[in-house]
C-alpha cells in the first residue's frame, strides 16, 4: 500500500466533513476498487469454468462435481481455523522484524491449517463413501476432497498474509485469480480431448488447480514466502494461535454448516438434476458475495479505528454507510439484471438449467437485501463483539436447519433458499441492532462518567 492509499484510508476513517482533495479522492477509489477489480477477474474465471463444466457434463452427471466444489469452498474457512484473519492482523506487526520472521509465522499458520484440513478431509472421505458408493468398493476419487480441502485453506491464508503485507492486489491474485485461472485453463484443455471427462475427473482438475495455486505463492514478488513453506509452531505459539483462532473458527463453522446441512438434505432427498440447478444458482450468487466481501474488507481497518474513538457510534456508522453505498453502486445494477432475467442467466449453463431460474431470483433478492444491511460480520468483529457473532451464528444455524427440514421436502431448492435467506437476514438485523445498542451504551456511560 502506497503512502497515498494510506492517507486516503485515514481520511475515510476520520469521516472528515471538508472537501477531499482530488488526489485523495482518486487514491480512495483506487484503494477501494482495485482489489475488487482483480477479484472480479477471478470471479470471471470461476463463472466461465462453471459454464464449460455445466455444458460438458449436463445437469445430472455434473451434480457430483457441483456438490463437492460448493461444499469444499464453503468449508475452506473452517479448515483455516480463522488463521487467515490472524495473518491479516499480525503480519503487519511482524514485518519490521524482517521477511524471514513473517515467512516463519505464515508457515506456522499453514502447518496448523494442514493438520485441521487433514481431519476434515478424512471426514469427507467417509462421507463420500457413504453417500456415493461405487460399484467396485473404494474409489480413488474419494481422496480428492481431502487434498482439495487443504489446498483451499492454504490459498486463503496466503491471500490474507499478502494483504497483511499491504499488497491486497497480490492477495486477491494468489488466493483467487490464479487457482480459478488454472482450473479454467485445465477445463478448457479437457474440452479438446476426444473423450468426455467424467465429473470425478473434473473434480481432480479442480483439486490440482488449488494445489498449484497454494504452492505458487513461493514465487510471489518479493519472495516473502519462499522458505519455509510449512513449519510446526512451538508449543507456546501453538497455544496462543489455538486460543486466538477459536472464535473466528466458530463463526466460520456455524456459517458453513448453515449451507452444508440444507445442501446435504437436498442431495439426499432431491433429484440430481435439481441439485445441479440449485448449486449452479448458488455459484452465480456467490460471485456477488465474493465481490461485495472484497469491497467490505477495504473498510474493515477504518471500522476498527473508529470503534476505538471516545464517541464511536457516528464515525463507525459513517464508514459503515460508505461501505454500503459503494457496494450497492458497484453491484446493484448487475443484481437487478439477474433478478429480472434469471432464465437468461441460467441458460448460459445449458438449456436444461433453466429450471434453476426461480432459485436464482430468490438468491439475488436475498443478496440485494443483505447488501442494504451492510457487512454485519465486519461490524461486529471490528467493534469487538466476536463472541456475540459466534452465538448469533448458532442461532442462525438452528433456524436454517429447522426451516430446511420443514421447507425443502415441500418446496425443494426454493425451500432451501427461503430457509437460508430468512436466517441470514435475521442475523443481519440482530447484529446491526446489537452493535448500535452497544455503542450507544458506551457513549452514555462516557457522558455519565464525564458528568461525575
Amino acid at each position: 500500500m502506497g503512502a497515498s492509499e494510506t492517507t486516503a484510508e485515514t481520511e475515510m476513517g476520520r469521516g472528515a466533513t471538508g472537501p477531499i482533495p482530488p488526489r485523495f479522492l482518486l487514491a480512495k477509489i483506487v484503494h477501494t476498487l482495485m482489489p475488487s477489480a482483480v477479484r472480479m477477474i477471478g470471479a470471471g474465471f470461476q463463472f466461465l469454468s462453471t459454464v464449460m463444466v455445466a455444458r460438458s457434463l449436463g445437469d445430472g452427471p455434473g451434480a457430483l462435481f457441483f456438490f463437492w466444489s460448493s461444499v469444499l469452498m464453503t468449508t475452506g474457512p473452517i479448515a483455516t481455523y480463522g488463521l487467515e484473519q490472524i495473518a491479516l492482523r499480525n503480519v503487519p506487526r511482524l514485518e519490521p522484524e524482517g521477511r524471514s520472521v513473517v515467512a516463519a509465522f505464515v508457515a506456522n499458520l499453514r502447518a496448523m491449517s494442514v493438520a485441521l484440513s487433514l481431519l476434515i478431509g478424512i471426514g469427507w472421505v467417509f462421507f463420500a463413501m457413504a453417500t456415493e458408493p461405487g460399484p467396485g468398493g473404494f474409489q480413488l476419487w474419494y481422496l480428492l476432497p481431502l487434498f482439495a480441502q487443504g489446498a483451499i485453506a492454504l490459498t486463503l491464508i496466503n491471500g490474507e498474509a499478502l494483504k497483511g503485507l499491504s499488497q491486497p492486489v497480490l492477495g486477491s491474485l494468489f488466493a483467487h485469480v490464479l487457482p480459478a485461472g488454472f482450473f479454467c485453463l485445465l477445463v478448457a484443455l479437457s474440452t479438446l480431448v476426444e473423450r468426455s471427462f467424467e465429473s470425478t475427473e473434473i473434480l481432480a482438475l479442480y483439486t490440482a488447480s488449488f494445489v498449484i495455486g497454494a504452492v505458487f505463492v513461493r514465487f510471489a514478488p518479493g519472495r516473502a514466502f519462499s522458505a519455509p513453506f510449512i513449519l510446526w509452531p512451538k508449543k507456546s505459539d501453538f497455544r496462543i494461535l489455538l486460543r486466538e483462532g477459536f472464535p473466528v473458527f466458530c463463526v466460520s463453522l456455524f456459517g458453513a454448516l448453515g449451507f452444508i446441512v440444507p445442501l446435504t438434505i437436498c442431495e439426499v432427498t432431491r433429484p440430481a438434476a435439481e441439485v445441479s440447478h440449485l448449486t449452479t444458482a448458488f455459484r452465480v450468487s456467490i460471485l456477488f458475495v465474493v465481490i461485495s466481501g472484497s469491497i467490505h474488507s477495504v473498510f474493515a481497518p477504518a471500522l476498527s479505528r473508529t470503534a476505538e474513538m471516545r464517541h464511536p457510534l457516528r464515525p463507525v456508522m459513517k464508514v459503515y454507510g460508505k461501505s454500503i453505498a459503494i457496494t450497492l453502486l458497484t453491484l446493484g445494477i448487475p443484481i437487478a439484471i439477474g433478478m429480472i432475467f434469471p432464465e437468461t442467466v441460467m441458460t448460459v449453463f445449458g438449456e436444461e438449467f433453466r429450471d434453476g431460474a426461480g432459485a436464482l431470483r430468490l438468491l439475488l433478492v436475498v443478496q440485494l437485501l443483505s447488501l442494504m444491511m451492510g457487512p454485519v460480520p465486519y461490524l461486529l468483529l471490528m467493534t469487538g463483539h466476536t463472541a456475540f457473532l459466534a452465538r448469533l451464528g448458532i442461532l442462525k444455524l438452528v433456524i436454517v436447519v429447522g426451516l430446511s427440514f420443514l421447507l425443502i421436502p415441500r418446496f425443494g431448492g426454493a425451500g432451501m433458499v427461503i430457509a437460508m435467506g430468512t436466517a441470514f437476514l435475521g442475523e443481519g438485523l440482530i447484529g446491526v441492532a446489537y452493535a448500535v445498542a452497544k455503542m450507544k451504551g458506551q457513549e452514555r456511560r462516557d457522558k455519565e462518567a464525564a458528568a461525575e
